[in-house]
């Protein structure tokens, strides 16, 4: 009787397995494979299995420099509003997030474990230029797409000896070009001092400024991004009597202490600054917290922008958007830094879309991918700001708009279109 119930017992399973009905069914999976809305088998190598998919992202989350920190958490929400939605591919992402304290060394260290501990297929929207820049021979030689960091030196973007880096930011070079020609264009005549962070990003925008100015440099002055001051700095610049203050200063954790010494001495050079100090956050922190004052004080100043703004579009269907992330998925309130990783995630979840499509989320297929994106709006940049990538082009943002902050906190465009900021040939 045994025997008989044994084989009566083996027969079904073999009937359930050919029948398909012996495959584990996923969570909310179709009747008829199992697999969730969208699963599709695809090609893999690393970070990549049947209900998974592995992403790295490096970011100053800790120390003086982590004022883009925020946009860590925001990062998070977005990758649960997409696994939310379905995931990609049928596939659950889950994103793996390293302190590098922009420090280059502990950058080599948290990049070594996403690839060789976490085997991540790719990393998404990195923050922290040299930090990245310290990692590129490494990553590259391991061929892991960094999709959508913040690398803005120019000749580091180099796509035969770093094929494998794309980057979401402005170069600094493109932002001090746009600069040059605008004071070219409408302050012809007008002397200029140059304060600027003396290393790689900072240089990058020196030698795009220099590029392209027609005018008469009266003093130069730059500072490490380890100082803690910039009053000798200032004080130089000051006695040059310039009518410009071109500031290369990277960070709004410096870039306060140029308006604040400004205020305090008061010397009211015009000032030109780098996109990174986003006008709201600037104004906060000059203001010590109060917005209002920050504003004030730095009114008249010029930059380029490329992702939106609270003072201009805080009413808009866009911005709606991204506050409902930040609510409905438990991100802080938005930042600066949320309205550029906004852009990046997106951007990164559209490559790997992309590689779904294709049947291939290799490494090389998500880098392949990445590089189909082509005249593609992200919803949390400026109106009218594309992006298109390529092989060979790592440049995803190639266009800004130069803006002069008012009092009242609003940005008064200079120009009713994006101006390129690439390099004349």
């Amino acid at each position: 009787m045994k025997k008989w119930l044994f084989l009566l017992l083996g027969g079904l399973a073999l009937l359930l397995a050919a029948c398909g009905g012996g495959e584990e069914a996923t969570p909310g999976g179709t009747p008829e494979t199992g697999r969730p809305p969208g699963w599709k088998q695809v090609r893999t190598d690393f970070g990549v299995t049947d209900t998974e998919i592995r992403l790295g992202h490096r970011n100053i989350l800790s120390g003086p420099l982590a004022v883009f920190a925020a946009g860590a958490p925001f990062l998070e929400a977005y990758i649960r509003k997409v696994n939310a939605e379905g995931g990609v591919c049928g596939r659950t992402l889950r994103v793996i997030i390293e302190d590098h304290q922009a420090n280059p060394a502990k950058a080599l260290e948290v990049s070594q474990k996403l690839v060789d501990r976490d085997q991540v297929v790719a990393t998404i929207g990195d923050v922290g230029t040299s930090a990245v820049a310290a990692t590129l021979d490494y990553m590259n030689q391991a061929k892991v797409p960094q999709l959508f960091a913040t690398l803005g030196v120019e000749r580091l973007l180099d796509p035969q000896k770093y094929p494998y880096t794309i980057t979401f930011v402005p170069t600094f070079a493109s932002d001090f070009r746009i600069m040059a020609r605008l004071i070219n264009e409408r302050f012809p005549g007008k002397t200029v001092a140059i304060l600027y962070q003396n290393d790689a990003a900072g240089q990058d925008g020196l030698a795009g400024f220099k590029q392209e100015f027609r005018g008469r440099i009266v003093a130069e002055q730059s500072y490490e991004s380890t100082a803690t001051e910039l009053t000798s700095q200032l004080a130089n610049l000051k006695a040059a009597n310039p009518d410009l203050l071109v500031s290369i200063s990277l960070s709004i954790t410096f870039t306060q202490q140029v308006f604040r010494y400004m205020a305090g001495t008061n010397w009211q050079p015009k000032v030109f600054m780098a996109y990174p100090n986003t006008p709201s956050g600037l104004a906060n922190a000059v203001g010590g917290g109060n917005a209002e004052a920050g504003y004030r004080q730095i009114a008249g100043a010029v930059l380029n922008v490329y992702v939106m703004e609270a003072a201009l579009h805080r009413n808009t269907p866009e911005w709606r958007e991204l506050e409902q992330i930040t609510q409905q998925y438990g991100a802080p309130p938005v930042q600066p830094a949320t309205i550029y990783m906004a852009s990046a995630a997106q951007l990164s979840v559209e490559a790997l879309k992309r590689a779904c499509d294709q049947g291939d989320m290799t490494r090389d297929g998500v880098l392949r991918a990445a590089q189909t994106i082509r005249d593609f709006h992200p919803f949390s940049l400026w109106p009218g700001i594309l992006v298109t990538v390529g092989p060979g082009d790592p440049y995803t943002i190639e266009t800004m708009v130069p803006v002069e902050v008012q009092a009242d906190g609003s940005l008064r465009p200079l120009s009713d279109r994006p101006i390129s900021g690439e390099a004349r040939r």
